[in-house]
Formats: structure tokens, sequence, C-alpha cells
């Protein structure tokens, strides 16, 4: 037992001793965990301080009350940040050339699209290699347009609803206001056919008497012209008597005067007695008999017509009027790559640059220390070699095993897992150049910086994994907040993940590589230039 503690309390100061690597191994799991905490903080959806938040670029060429509306409800969406653009190309352009995951456009028409109750869709440009923040905002714009949607078909039911109710009421109105007519217009008709039955009944009366009174006019002129007529006889008569009386008087006159002889005057002719009728109605006057007025029978006047039967039609009520047309949202891929995209064609650059980091932190920067220490340097120094070509040579030497390293899992990936090569598969070997070249050269600079071969491993782990997280080898870039993508732009890795993302899932040309691979090459330049100083001096001062 106290060898055994003796040996114990010997590895504990001997780890204690080494200060450095005792700090690494409780920075290193801190330094994962906060990269991988802010880089996935987007996975989970926005944090209230807008760090995660998406930038959504908006074209409104409607200018509805729709398109106010979208706006002012992704203005209060913390997962995006709305910028609003003049015109579709601008917000088009800015997903191009990845300013933007996503932009929304709302076309001109929408609004009165939907008024109509026809379908209308809003136009969403996208990158298929910004996955995630094409889905957020897809989900959030669903969302909205779903909330939209009820909103309005909402209104829309309730205004017709009361719309409905209010026209019923009229409809009921306006059959008791027909059947109130109704039932005036009967009253009138009886009125008028009783004032049309008495009026022809006192029609009829005044006929009668008018005939009646015409009977009596007509016998006492009768009477009158037949008394004047009779009067014109009487005198005659009258005269005829006086005659005979003249005549009787003669007769005598001459009997006397015949005296003697008068009985030999023969008697005179009788003259005739009027008849006692002739003398009886020259008495009496003519009883002429009152004239029966014609029997006249008027014509029924004509019936009244009926009235009208005022009844309303069998009135339905419409139906409620269609609600708001349906609002899609229409994609549009502007990256140049298809829709869909094979997850290896992120996974398998990512890795391979970061496995490519680690494989140039052990051959590099160990292989630089340990010859250091076990004096391979001095040795090689003693011959008419000058350092630098010691370190080119070594340098080259990881380089051309690193650059192979990538073209065999590249190709790995293509014959195993189906990976995207672009169009130019070719192009594919200036970034992997690029960061092999970079990658190198920062072996050197941590070769430089660590003070033991315990150290590196620490040290450059814990950078290595740093760089490869941040830099979007493990996920999407655009998982992580604004201010670490601006971060990220400082390590080479983000510069290799954006050319192979271009190259293989944009399928984009020769422009789309070059600048990476320059950038990359630069920053191989600072780090090489960077670690032969730092190196140099290091290896002058262990002399």
């Amino acid at each position: 037992m106290r060898a055994f503690l003796a040996l114990l309390a010997k590895d504990l100061r001997l780890l204690w001793r080494d200060r450095v690597g005792l700090a690494f191994l409780t920075l290193a799991p801190i330094a994962v965990i906060t990269v991988a905490g802010l880089s996935l903080a987007n996975l989970y959806g926005a944090d209230p301080t807008g760090q995660t938040a998406y930038q959504l670029p908006l074209a409104d060429e409607d200018g509805g009350a729709l398109g106010r509306d979208i706006r002012d409800r992704l203005a209060r969406e913390p997962a995006v940040r709305l910028h609003p653009v003049d015109s579709r190309e601008e917000a088009e352009r800015l997903v191009r050339d990845k300013q933007a995951g996503t932009a929304l456009v709302i076309p001109k028409g929408t609004q009165a699209a939907l008024d109509a109750g026809s379908p209308a869709s809003l136009v969403l440009y996208t990158d298929a290699v910004k996955y995630l923040e094409r889905l957020n905002v897809r989900v959030r714009l669903l969302e909205l347009r779903d909330a939209l949607v009820s909103e309005r078909g909402a209104t829309a039911r309730t205004d017709a609803q009361a719309e409905r109710a209010r026209l019923a009421k009229e409809i009921d109105r306006l059959r008791a206001e027909v059947g109130a007519a109704r039932r005036k217009l009967a009253a009138a008709f009886d009125d008028a056919e009783r004032e049309r039955t008495k009026a022809a009944t006192a029609a009829r009366a005044a006929v009668t008497r008018q005939l009646s009174a015409a009977a009596d006019d007509y016998a006492a002129r009768a009477a009158h012209d037949l008394d004047r007529q009779l009067a014109d006889l009487r005198a005659y008569l009258d005269t005829v008597a006086a005659r005979r009386r003249d005549f009787e008087a003669w007769i005598a006159e001459l009997r006397r005067m015949a005296g003697s002889h008068a009985g030999q005057i023969p008697p005179p002719p009788e003259l005739p007695e009027p008849p006692a009728a002739l003398t009886q109605l020259l008495a009496t006057g003519p009883a002429l008999p009152k004239p029966a007025p014609p029997a006249i029978t008027l014509p029924a006047p004509p019936r009244l017509p009926k009235p009208p039967v005022l009844d309303l039609p069998l009135i339905e009520l419409p139906s409620p009027p269609p609600l708001p047309g349906t609002l899609g949202v229409e994609e549009h891929d502007v990256s140049g790559g298809p829709s869909s995209i094979n997850t290896f064609d992120q996974n398998v650059p990512g890795f391979s640059v970061t496995f490519l980091l680690l494989g140039m932190l052990l051959g590099v920067s160990l292989g630089l220390l340990d010859e250091r220490d076990w004096g391979t340097l001095e040795r090689l120094r003693a011959m008419p070699v000058r350092l630098g070509q010691v370190l080119g040579a070594k340098l080259f030497a990881r380089f051309l095993v690193g650059f192979l390293q990538m073209v065999v899992l590249f190709a790995a990936g293509w014959l195993f897992f189906g990976i995207s090569l672009g169009r130019d598969p070719w192009l594919l070997l200036l970034p992997i150049a690029g960061i092999v070249f970079a990658g190198t050269a920062f072996g050197l600079v941590v070769a430089a910086l660590a003070t033991s071969r315990e150290a590196v491993l620490p040290l450059g782990s814990v950078v290595i994994v740093t760089m490869a997280a941040v830099g979007g080898c493990w996920w999407p870039i655009d998982l992580e907040p604004h201010w670490m993508r601006r971060v990220a732009l400082a390590f080479p890795t983000t510069w290799a993940m954006e050319g192979f993302n271009d190259l293989m899932i944009r399928h984009r040309g020769f422009d789309a590589a070059l600048r990476p691979a320059a950038v990359m090459a630069a920053f191989g330049l600072i780090y090489l230039v960077a670690g032969a100083l730092l190196f140099r001096r290091r290896v002058e001062h262990a002399r």
C-alpha cells in the first residue's frame, strides 16, 4: 500500500507541474461547450435579444393592407429581423449573394386576389444550403399565413352572418308590408265592387225615372195637340149646329111666307146628328192612355278586374360570400442547386477539414517538437541546410499528405454517400489546397507556441475545435448568432466551408472557388510567416 501511495503521489506531482495541461483539461470542455451552445442556439428558436434572428428581406409589390399586416407581424417576430427592400430583384440578389438565407416578396395583386376569393401566393426566395434558416422562416411564414387566413375568415364569416341576418330581417319586413298591401287591396276591391253595384242600381232608377217623365210629357203633349185639333172640329160642329138652327129658322119663315101654300113645301132633309161618341168626346175631351215606358234592360256593368296577386317569390337567402382566397407560400431556390440536399454534402467536407487540422496538428506540431527535443533539428542544421529549407520540406510533405487525405475523403464521400461534386469537380481542388495550406501553416504556429509536447494537444485541440465549430464544419454556420458569424470570418475553416458549399451544393463555378481559396491562402501565408518567425526564435532561444 505504501508503494501504491508513493506512486500515486508521484504522478499527481507530475500532473501538477504540467500547469498548461491541467488548465486546458478544464478550459477545453468549457470552450467546446460554449462554442457548441452559442452555435446551436438557433436550433431551438430565436433568443429574446434577437442575436439568432434571421435577416429577412421583404419586397412589398402589392402595397395593400395585407402587405402592411404581414410587415407589422414580421416586425414583431423575434425569429426574424425584417429588412424592407425596394424590389423583387434586390431581395433575390441578397439571397444569391448569401447576405440572407431567405427573402419574401408580396406580388402585386395579392390583396385583390384574396378579396375575390382566388388563391394567391407569397414568393419566398431561398438558399438550399441554409436549410434550417429556410425551414424556420417558412414555418413562421406558414404560421403567420394561417393566423391571417383564420382572422380574415372569421371576420368574413361574422360579416356574412350579420349581413345574412340583416337581409332576413329585411325580407320579413318586406313580406309584412306586402301582406298589409294585399289586405288593403282586397278591401279596396270589395269597396269598389259595392260602389259599382250601387252606382248601377242608381243609374237604372234614374233611367226609369227619366223614361217615366218622358212618357208623361209625351202624353201631355199628345193630349194638348189632340185637344187643339178637336177644338177646330168642335168649332165646326158648333158652326154646323148654328147653321142648322138658321136653316130651321129659314124653313119656318119660308112656310110662314108661303101661307096656304106652306103645305106644298116638302120637308127639308134631316141633317144627321153627330155621333154620340163624338159629342161625348167633344164634351169631355179625349182620354188618351199614358204610354208605358219601354222595358229597358241595362247591360250589367263590367266587373272590376281582380286585383293582382301580390305575392313575393320564394326568396332564398344567398349563400355567404366566399371566404378570402387561400394564401400560399411559393418557394424559389436561387442558390443554383437542388431544393433538397444530401446531408453528407455538409458533413463530408466539414469533418474532413476537422480531421485534416487535427492531422496537421499531430503531424506538424508534434513532429517538429519531437525533432526539436530529440536534437534532430540541431543535427540537420549542422549540415549545409538552412532552417527554412528544413521547415519548408517538412511542411510541403505534410501539405502533400493532407491534400491527398482530403482528395481521398471526398472520393470516399462520393463513392459511399453519394455527395455532390458540383458542376466541375476539379474546382474542389482549389479550396482543398487552400485549407490544407492554412492547416499546415497553423500547425507550425502551434509548434512554435507550445512549450512542450504535452501542451500541443490541449492548446491545438481547443483552437482547432473552436475553428471547426465556429467555421461551420460540424453544423451549418447559419445556426450561429450574427456576431459569431462575423467572428467566424477570422477562421480559414469558414472560407473553406463556404467554398465547398458553393461548389457542391449551390453548383457554382470558378468565381465561387477562387475567392475562398485566395482568402485561405492569405491565412496560410500569415500563419506561415508568424509560425516561422516564432519557431526560429524558439529554436535560437533553446540553443
